[in-house]
This record gives structure tokens, sequence and C-alpha cells, in this order.
């Protein structure tokens, strides 16, 4: 649900934060135009390795890698596109993981009904956070914002490695 939601805000609000960091329009469309490549090399990247690894190597990477781009974005890191690059690849095997981790969990026969009770959570929050970006960006500005995105891929990260534990203790 986390990761949905920084997706589906900075999907929509990305231009703007962008522009927000003295970034020209055109070049903030550019730059943004990175991130669908970063994704898709990621996943082509996580279909080559993914037979030598449990899915939640991939949930891991995931976070770590969409909190690594939104930190160097908030941070003001000079190379936006290496930002945009680890946002866009941690996207693009989250979708990955959205799939294979809970089947990996809980196993075939339970998975259409666990898949159905994550959905729900994941659209309600997929539709709530451009318009809470949107609040965010207009009463404290980009930055605070970015810094707020930055808090919550941080807590995403540390959920998964709790989660990374209880299935190592759960594997033992």
């Amino acid at each position: 649900t986390i990761s949905s939601m920084i997706a589906a805000l900075l999907s929509v609000h990305l231009l703007t934060i962008l522009q927000a960091r003295e970034i020209a329009l055109a070049a903030a469309v550019a730059l943004g135009a990175i991130v669908g490549p970063a994704q898709v090399g990621a996943r082509a990247i996580e279909m080559l390795i993914s037979r030598f690894h449990h899915p939640i190597w991939t949930k891991f990477a995931s976070t770590v890698f969409v909190a690594t781009g939104v930190g160097l974005l908030w941070m003001g890191f000079p190379v936006v596109a290496a930002a945009l690059i680890f946002y866009g690849a941690g996207i693009g095997i989250e979708s990955i993981a959205r799939g294979t981790l809970p089947l990996a969990v809980f196993g075939e026969h339970r998975y259409a009904a666990i898949m159905g009770r994550i959905a729900m959570p994941s659209l309600i929050g997929q539709a709530a956070s451009p318009s809470l970006g949107a609040l965010l960006i207009d009463r404290f500005g980009a930055d605070i914002a970015l810094a707020t995105l930055f808090a919550v891929a941080l807590l995403n990260v540390l959920l998964v490695a709790i989660l990374f534990i209880l299935l190592r203790r759960r594997a033992a």
C-alpha cells in the first residue's frame, strides 16, 4: 500500500516537484521520461535473476531503490537523473514483488483471496495520495512534500525489513 501511494503521488506531482527545484518544464519532462525506461530495465534484470532469490529480496530492493531515489531528490542531489533512475527501478520491480511475494508467502491456494484483500487498501491509497500530495505541496512546498515522502519511503523499508526477519524465523 505504501509503495503504491508513493508511486501514485510522484506520478502526478513529479513535474511540479522538479519545477519547484528550478528545473525548466522541458527539462522536467525529459527527466520524468527517464522513469519509464528505468522501470522496464529493472524488470528485465529482475526477470533474469529472480530464480536465484526469494521474492522478499525483490520487495526489499524495490523499497530501498524508491527510498534512495526520493531521498536523493529531496536532498538536492545534483544528478536528478540518477535519483529518478533509482526511483523508476524501485517502482518497476515493485510491480513484480506485488505479485510474487504474496504467492511465496501464502501459497497458491489462498493467493486469490489474499490478493483481493491486499488490493483494496492499496487502491484506496493510490486514489488518495495525489490529493494528499497536492495538499502538502500547496501548504508547505515541494521540499516538505519530498521530505514527508522520503520519511514514508524509509518507513516502508523498515516494514519490509521486519517482514524479512519474520519470514526468516518462519523458515527456520
